[in-house]
């Protein structure tokens, strides 16, 4: 279905930003090029009317078609310079099967919607099966994350948690190993060779990282770095993680 929308004040346009916390919005055009070379569905494609842009033959299937003006598309994407493209398409709904995962990286409360990009990034580049986003944290959908993560979203599969309590809970349910990680030498530490799977992987967020509870009740991960840096952000130190757990353990 084609639908032409010149203004913001078009209902159609304000029903969908309304609801935009329901949606991923990918904006630009080889994000967008490569998310149509995909086998996926994209509930609403934006084109703009005065660029005529020529779309190549697309694997994805789209709901409805918008042409849309130079007003409408900066409304959508957010950005200074409206892109030719944009594409909508839903935030998925689903459970981690911990049983199934050789490893869950767990990060609570993580702030910024770009450290949390980076970690899908990262993710999707070492094949990590699976994401779990507990505490009062970035959204994936963020525009932020969306631009930093780019299409390593629709990769790796997630689940939000209301809280780390509610997170370890379902892991130990499905007897799963919980292991901390933390900047600072104390506590109960662990090589990373003497790990054991499946598990879950804790990271805390920007500034405080994890309660010092959890830290007291598990076994904690820690990289090797030198005194005078107090820590390493954590979208890096999950990254550097992900590379030597796939070095040593395979994921």
């Amino acid at each position: 279905m084609k639908t032409e929308i010149v203004s913001p004040a078009n209902p159609r346009l304000k029903e969908l930003l309304a609801a935009r916390e329901n949606w991923y919005i990918f904006a630009g055009d080889k994000l967008v090029r490569d998310l149509l070379a995909r086998p996926l569905r994209v509930e609403k494609l934006l084109v703009r009317a005065d660029l005529g842009a020529d779309l190549p033959p697309s694997r994805a299937k789209v709901g409805e078609h918008w042409r849309v003006s130079l007003r409408v598309m900066a409304k959508v994407s957010g950005m200074k310079s409206p892109p030719g493209l944009v594409a909508v398409l839903a935030l998925p709904e689903m459970r981690i099967d911990f049983r199934r995962c050789r490893v869950v990286f767990g990060l609570v409360g993580v702030q910024d919607p770009g450290n949390l990009g980076t970690v899908f990034r990262c993710a999707s580049a070492f094949n990590l099966p699976a994401l779990a986003l507990a505490g009062d944290g970035a959204r994936p959908n963020h525009p932020k994350t969306v631009r930093a993560a780019q299409t390593a979203l629709l990769d790796v599969p997630f689940q939000v948690f209301r809280g780390p309590d509610e997170l370890i809970a379902e892991a130990q349910a499905a007897a799963v190993r919980v292991y901390v990680t933390h900047s600072r030498l104390g506590g109960s530490q662990l090589d990373m060779e003497r790990m054991e799977f499946p598990c879950l992987l804790l990271f805390g967020g920007e500034g405080p990282g994890l309660d010092p509870r959890l830290l007291e009740s598990f076994p904690c991960v820690r990289l090797e770095q030198e005194k005078r840096i107090d820590s390493l952000n954590v979208g890096i130190s999950a990254c550097i993680l992900m590379h030597e757990l796939r070095r040593l353990h395979g994921l």
